[in-house]
């Protein structure tokens, strides 16, 4: 669950979002915070990312918070218009510092944050408009991180490995990383970021195509050129990909210029939230 965006069904897609990194000693777990006001969007469109979300919603008359997981697949998701969001996204496999649940546990649904945290949330519910709202996070945050320690884990390096290879670390190439057999690798890697290691690579994949598309002109780049740039066979394979993973093919995709939250308005480095109206897309 990401802020709300263009949708594939040509739904309102401008909307004024903030972002924010998180304060330095969280950044191993947490990519970024996320912010958007007054939502005039009734649907989102959810593209697979590989990570959970924690989201906080204040309605006009009530508040809810909830966990999304990673998807395997292209879908929506219903929201209120009128409602303010905010947004915490854990990196792959980095909810597990954070969540009583595991990350497979999570996959393609949400879940209430009743019973998932081993902290309170209840004061953030409140005033989420205001501008301290990402300082309280953290504050919440950095308390639980100082009461239970969390150590990196072999999983970690495998996950960065695939993500700094763009999707193209062969499986088994990545278990001798984690320092097992691929089947034991696999069964840590879906407990832990909530998919098989190959769905995984595969979004990574999609998400660098998807980045070249929106960032190369078609006089530069042809899909086939992107489709080889990206480790895909051909560029059918590609197609396939991108109608699985964003419900559109890659020229559809570019037209309408879905960008990826985490690309499309990066927080800045000195911890202050950037303001973008984007056309975000993710979660």
């Amino acid at each position: 669950m990401i802020p709300p965006a263009l949708s594939t069904n040509g739904l309102p897609s401008q909307l004024s979002v903030r972002y924010a990194l998180p304060a330095a000693p969280l950044r191993a777990w947490i990519d970024h915070y996320w912010l958007s006001l007054d939502n005039d969007c009734p649907m989102h469109a959810i593209v697979p990312d590989g990570s959970i979300d924690l989201v906080i919603r204040q309605g006009r008359t009530d508040a809810s918070a909830w966990v999304y997981g990673t998807t395997t697949a292209a879908m929506n998701t219903v929201l209120e218009q009128g409602a303010h969001y905010v947004g915490i996204r854990f990196k792959p496999g980095q909810g597990r510092h954070f969540l009583k649940a595991a990350a497979k546990e999570l996959t393609d649904h949400r879940e209430s944050v009743s019973g998932l945290l081993p902290f309170s949330i209840a004061h953030l519910t409140e005033n989420v408009g205001q501008q301290d709202i990402f300082a309280r996070i953290d504050a919440v945050l950095l308390a639980h991180a100082a009461s239970v320690p969390s150590a990196p884990d072999r999983i970690d390096a495998a996950v960065a490995r695939i993500a700094a290879a763009r999707g193209m670390l062969r499986i088994e190439q990545a278990a001798e990383i984690f320092g097992t057999g691929r089947r034991q690798f696999e069964r840590v890697f879906l407990d832990t970021v909530g998919i098989a290691p190959k769905l995984f690579s595969s979004i990574v994949r999609f998400h660098c195509a998807g980045r070249l598309l929106l960032e190369m002109p078609a006089a530069q780049a042809t899909l086939a050129d992107i489709a080889h740039a990206c480790g895909y066979a051909d560029q059918s394979h590609m197609n396939r990909d991108f109608r699985r993973l964003a419900g559109m093919v890659p020229s559809a995709y570019a037209r309408r210029h879905v960008a990826f939250v985490q690309d499309a308005a990066a927080p800045d480095a000195d911890n202050e939230p950037a303001c973008s109206t984007h056309p975000g897309e993710r979660k």
